[in-house]
């Protein structure tokens, strides 16, 4: 399992040019401009870390490897996330932002879940914590918007479900939390930071 992480503050709109057409297309219909960066920046990693691997979808959408690979990018604020692994892989990141914990968790978490973020001292860290675990996990899972929020639980690091066993591990930095969830419980113990020229060249 491999994960990077890098920063939009090094990309240049014109590096879109590296790009196939479709994502090109895809960066030039964002509006804003840090948008556009973390569309070009996601597929600088794509074109750098899969090479020319054959992207398929499942039954749900979900992008896979034709050579058995799984992968999965997510992003917010200056960064881009990819997790790369041989097993089915989800990641999140969050910036830290403002949100009514309580009112916004009950729409999403499990009773648990909310026992656990009410008793805790830094509600705002633990709404994050358990917030991207749980989209790492159903990202993971690969059933999207066909699976309930609330039917998964991430009070733990270990979630069981049609007899699969679904491992999860989150690290906070700065004012972002990460959570990557696999069916493979061997996480590193750093995410890699890779700078723009390093994914400029192949």
């Amino acid at each position: 399992m491999k994960l990077f992480l890098a920063d939009i503050s090094g990309i240049d709109l014109e590096y879109a040019q590296l790009l196939d057409k479709e994502r090109r297309e895809r960066a030039e219909r964002y509006r804003l401009v840090d948008d556009k960066k973390r569309c070009i920046l996601a597929g600088l990693m794509t074109r750098r870390f899969l090479g020319n691997a054959e992207i398929l979808k499942n039954e749900y959408g979900k992008p896979f490897l034709s050579d058995g690979r799984f992968f999965n990018i997510s992003h917010s604020g200056n960064y881009v996330l990819f997790a790369l692994s041989d097993s089915e892989i989800g990641c999140d990141i969050e910036q830290f932002h403002y949100v009514n914990a309580v009112r916004t968790g009950k729409t999403v978490f499990n009773d648990d879940e909310m026992i656990l973020l009410l008793a805790g001292a830094d509600r705002l860290g633990t709404f994050f914590n358990l917030w991207t675990k749980k989209e790492s996990l159903l990202k993971c899972m690969g059933e999207g918007f066909h699976r309930s929020a609330k039917s998964v639980d991430v009070c733990s690091d270990i979630f069981e479900d049609k007899g699969k066993s679904y491992f999860m591990k989150t690290w906070n930095f700065s004012d972002y939390t990460v959570s990557v969830c696999s069916e493979e419980n061997g996480f590193p113990k750093l995410i890699e930071f890779i700078g723009t020229e390093e994914l400029l060249f192949q």
